[in-house]
């Protein structure tokens, strides 16, 4: 890892102890103890970086980060904790793979046939592995006739996320290559999704192993009522689409996005979003993620710095937001260390990606797109520089709880 990606180690809380006063009146010994939290202090917010909790030392081991049990989430002493709310959970059909086989595209679908609007605090996606990154996305039921179950070459066939993006909304994108993976908002933070809507999971497949398998996928969706919802989130994504990384050397790339040039545009105002999660997207030559403000009092000030690529989830909440008031927008930055002797592009397979995921409180949906790289050179550490201009589109994205309710579909699915 080089110059700017360097892992942001905080400072995390300690845990408690409790006493319990027994019959009689009489006070008792303590109680034995939860979880020891020794040690959990320093590696709190490095274990929750990778949706891990905390295991406090012992007299034979160090304090140490390790994944949480399914329908957990670390808090923020980096102690697991159950995931509130009401759960929602489907079983998709399995897809079998050849010992490293790709698939670009399936689609799975759910239709869950809710009656009154869902308020989503929290999605958990658990697989058997092979699943290298998907986008999930709810549409009303009666939108389109797409298939029940899994159905394969779903581009091909006519689903299109930006389709599905408007007419209904984003829900959750999925980590790369993990089997576990967590979405999870501040209290009282959510996404709408309108009553009688159908989930759709755009998925990409990869099986990194050497043998066949069959892998099989759960979706989980925490809701909580809309009594407390304080906050309702709205999308946006910015890709670096133009990338063309050196051979044989270290690049990185970057983009400044203008949000406040696009509020000004469609809606006659400035800037007013509050940032509340971002998740990057890269493949294993990344080498290096980085998010920041731009423009305005704070430009340039650090919001998300994440090292090489692993197959951990990465998704970041900010609790409380980032309020990105008398700023223009946010820069991202990729880093890539290539050591193949091909120029590399944008792309799946063995080609990389750059690309942020983010919901923010706001009424505007945004798309940013780097699209016209301009190589700099190197610079005195040796690694190749490139920038590019971010074109911003924005859309109505209404998540008003008395607005845009469908009618039951013809049939329920």
């Amino acid at each position: 890892m080089y110059g700017r990606f360097q892992r942001i180690v905080m400072v995390g809380l300690s845990g408690l102890a409790l006493t319990l006063v027994g019959c009689g009146g009489e006070e008792t010994d303590p109680t034995p103890p939860g979880p020891s939290m020794e040690g959990c202090e320093a590696i709190a917010a490095s274990c929750r970086m990778a949706q891990k909790g905390c295991v406090g030392a012992t007299d034979t081991t160090e304090a140490h980060c390790e994944s949480c049990p399914a329908g957990q989430y670390p808090d923020t002493t980096a102690l697991c904790v159950p995931i509130a709310g009401t759960v929602h959970s489907y079983d998709f059909e399995a897809v079998p793979l050849e010992a490293g086989e790709e698939i670009a595209s399936v689609c799975q679908s759910w239709a869950l046939n809710n009656e009154t609007e869902l308020w989503v605090n929290a999605v958990e996606l658990k697989n058997d592995g092979g699943y290298h990154h998907s986008n999930w996305f709810f549409i009303p039921q009666g939108k389109a006739e797409y298939p029940l179950g899994a159905w394969y070459d779903c581009y091909k066939e006519g689903f299109n996320e930006i389709f599905a993006a408007l007419e209904g909304g984003v829900l959750y994108a999925q980590s790369t290559q993990v089997k576990h993976d967590i979405q999870k908002f501040g209290d009282g933070v959510a996404v709408r999704i309108p009553p009688y809507s159908r989930i759709i999971g755009a998925t990409h497949l990869l099986n990194v192993y050497p043998e066949p398998k069959t892998t099989e996928l759960n979706l989980s969706l925490y809701t909580i009522e809309e009594e407390a919802v304080t906050t309702k989130l709205t999308p946006f994504q910015l890709t670096y689409f133009d990338l063309k990384i050196e051979p044989n050397a270290y690049s990185e790339f970057a983009s400044s996005c203008d949000f406040d040039a696009l509020y000004q545009d469609l809606l006659k105002h400035p800037l007013d979003l509050k940032l509340h999660y971002i998740l990057p997207h890269y493949h294993a030559l990344g080498s290096g993620f980085d998010v920041s403000i731009y423009g305005g009092d704070r430009d340039g000030e650090e919001l998300f710095n994440l090292g090489a690529f692993t197959a951990d989830p990465f998704g970041r909440v900010f609790d409380p937001p980032i309020d990105l008031t008398g700023a223009k927008g946010l820069t991202f930055r990729c880093g890539f260390n290539n050591p193949t002797g091909k120029m590399v592009g944008h792309g799946i397979g063995d080609q990389e990606m750059c690309v942020l995921l983010g919901f923010a409180e706001t009424s505007l949906a945004m798309d940013g797109r780097a699209e016209s790289n301009t190589a700099e050179g190197q610079d005195a550490t040796g690694v190749y520089q490139n920038t590019s201009s971010c074109e911003m589109a924005g859309f109505g994205f209404s998540q008003n709880k008395d607005g845009g309710q469908p009618s039951p579909p013809d049939s329920t699915e």
